[in-house]
């Protein structure tokens, strides 16, 4: 089981003999040359054209650097002059430290989500996003439909730590679980609330919501007059973060990762016999 991991300056999706099988990726039909790299598992679309930028891509004997450069099907694509592989799918969960960011878009020049990625595993991406300031679990691997089943799920529940100033009192655990409106957000309801600790005048409590985003648990605390201190996810579906060491990882285990599945499928069922 993998523990933990420090690193700085690889290349996040540079692909080993570890993280893949044997038989060669081709591209199924004509794309970009980028586009083939994302397709075939290697990054995300912003990684792929760097790699191709920085002259890491190799078709027959030429070096490409345009990344929208097209290839044919079945075309032999090397990356740093190996050919491209069938990745091995992976699934980790991560511990995210304070001021750590999980893309470019959030600021140029700052420490991102994938200096934490194991080195050996080509096409890891963060699945969904957390705010620098947010610490916890966040989930990552390189199946693109399975990330997309973390972010789009209707009702995967987030488990969430927060301290905050001041004592929280029954009456407002009450107000929480009944909703609170929000000035522009609308009402926003946990699905649950627990108080773990009340001590120095500071309140630590576990919160559970299936919709709405970490800034809406923040505005509600503001608008019960209760500063925020500190906020850590500590599970996605039935998925902890347990005793994860901060900035370490660790790999899923199989039912782990089919619970996702599981709850995507079923909250998929609800929505289809809604509709229907």
């Amino acid at each position: 089981m993998i523990d933990k991991k420090t690193s700085s300056g690889h290349h996040p999706a540079a692909p080993r003999a570890a993280g893949s099988e044997s038989k060669p990726w081709h591209p199924t039909k004509p794309m970009g040359l980028a586009r083939a790299l994302l397709k075939a598992g290697y990054g995300t679309r912003r990684q792929t054209e760097e790699m191709v930028s920085q002259g890491r891509i190799r078709l027959g004997d030429k070096i490409v650097t345009n990344a929208q450069h097209m290839v044919d099907a079945g075309a032999e694509i090397f990356l740093d002059g190996e050919l491209l592989q069938c990745l091995k799918l992976r699934y980790f969960a991560m511990h995210k430290p304070l001021r750590v960011f999980c893309g470019e878009a959030d600021g140029s020049g700052r420490k991102l989500i994938d200096e934490y990625f194991p080195v050996d595993v080509a096409g890891l991406a963060a699945a969904g996003r957390m705010d620098s300031k947010t610490t916890g679990l966040i989930l990552a691997s390189n199946d693109t439909a399975w990330n997309n089943m973390i972010t789009t799920t209707r009702g995967l529940e987030q488990e969430y730590r927060i301290q905050v100033e001041g004592e929280l009192s029954e009456l407002e655990i009450r107000i929480m679980t009944a909703g609170v409106h929000l000035s522009g957000l609308g009402i926003f309801r946990p699905q649950a609330v627990r108080i773990v600790e009340i001590m120095n005048g500071q309140t630590v409590v576990n919160l559970t919501v299936g919709e709405g985003k970490i800034r809406q648990v923040k505005r509600m605390m503001t608008s019960l007059r209760h500063q925020v201190r500190v906020i850590r996810r500590i599970r996605i579906g039935d998925i902890r973060l347990a005793s994860l060491s901060l900035g370490g990882y660790r790999e899923l285990s199989s039912p782990e990762i089919a619970s996702i599945r599981a709850i995507h499928s079923a909250a998929d069922g609800k929505s289809g016999g809604q509709g229907g």
